[in-house]
């Protein structure tokens, strides 16, 4: 039989209570930056309570998120900051992005200021989840040099859409003038750019990444660096950068992985989560039940299931089934065993299956 204390806790995972999902909603509104969406949120969900004089009172258990608008303020600025800072690499504009960094996060960009331990981050009892890619300063400088480069020798704008619009955001000037007098679909020549001026720029641009990369205070980081600057320098032997065999440096994805390297240094650095609560939840679950498959762990007995538990949506038909193994004791009970017992008092064995996210929420928005 489960203890109190288990039982609780079951309950409580069934059955959280309005504010626990509350919390988890604001958390990641707050965190992708929607802050008009959070604003009108704690606005809308806010509980008023009246006592006995008929004043309105908030009780500490329906207090908004982080239990203080103040900090839940400054979140909300950050979230500011950071979505500006990213539009700008989406954009194109890296020394603006650049500036914001210096004037609002100069610890990102800063080669003096040491990486932040991980335990120092960490709160007791709960999961953390630290940025996926570098965060250190001089990879980081280096990465939006690169960028910026990279962003010279375009010959042909390339449009950012925000989310939910169909303009795209006005796109900083081009340095090549190339385009203008290039078809779009000619083919690619083994040819530098026609303005001598942008040519020497760019070429300025590739000798001092080359500076900053040898400049690199660990071995492995500038052979991994000086590498790259191989395929990146290449762009220059290129009319149309955007049509040769290097086009994946000139692609939106490479600007939103930027961004993302960007947005997880800044939280980093300011003591916050990589990654919201309900992404958390969902990446543990996930590799939990796939850890749990692979084991080939079985379902335990339905009867002893809570009320309300099903299983995951599974993209087979039926759970995978697998025989009972019978152990060898050389008793003549156990011999005769698949004798005595019919199909129909015999329960096979359900192995546990992988969790889907993307089938799990398609189930649940399904009439």
């Amino acid at each position: 039989m489960p203890s109190k204390a288990e039982s609780s806790r079951t309950g409580s995972l069934l059955h959280p209570a309005p504010q626990e999902l509350r919390e988890l909603v604001l958390d990641y509104l707050v965190h992708n930056c929607f802050n008009s969406t959070a604003e009108a949120f704690v606005s809308e969900s806010s509980v008023a309570h009246v006592d006995a004089d008929g004043d309105e009172v908030m009780p500490s258990s329906e207090r908004p998120f982080a239990e203080d608008l103040a900090d839940l303020r400054k979140k909300l600025a950050l979230g500011d900051l950071r979505k500006e800072i990213r539009t700008h690499i989406l954009t194109g504009r890296i020394d603006d992005a650049k500036a914001l960094l210096n004037k609002h996060f100069p610890s990102v960009l800063s080669e003096d200021t040491e990486d932040v331990p991980a335990s120092s981050t960490a709160s007791p009892g709960r999961w953390e989840y630290l940025p996926s890619t570098s965060v250190n300063p001089e990879h980081i400088a280096l990465n939006l040099r690169i960028q910026a480069f990279i962003e010279a020798a375009r010959t042909a704008p390339l449009p950012y859409y925000p989310p939910g619009s169909s303009t795209p955001l006005p796109h900083p000037p081009l340095l090549s003038a190339s385009s203008k007098s290039r078809p779009e679909d000619e083919d690619t020549e083994m040819l530098g750019p026609e303005s001598e001026e942008a040519s020497e720029q760019l070429l300025h641009r590739v000798q001092g990444l080359y500076s900053e990369a040898n400049a690199l205070s660990r071995a492995e980081d500038r052979a991994r660096y000086l590498h790259e600057l191989r395929d990146v320098g290449g762009l220059l032997a290129y009319i149309k950068p955007e049509n040769s065999p290097l086009a994946a440096y000139m692609t939106q994805q490479r600007r939103e992985g930027i961004a993302d390297q960007i947005d997880g240094a800044i939280l980093y650095r300011a003591k916050q989560p990589a990654i919201s609560r309900i992404e958390l939840y969902a990446r543990h679950t996930t590799t939990l039940w796939g850890m749990l498959h692979e084991k080939e762990v079985k379902v335990p007995p339905r009867s002893t299931w809570p009320a309300g538990v099903s299983l995951p949506p599974s993209g087979k038909q039926s759970l995978e089934t697998k025989p009972v193994p019978v152990k060898d004791t050389g008793s003549l009970e156990n011999a005769i065993s698949g004798i005595k017992k019919s199909p129909a008092e015999k329960e096979t064995e359900e192995v546990l299956p992988p969790f889907d996210l993307h089938q799990f929420v398609e189930s649940q928005e399904r009439p």
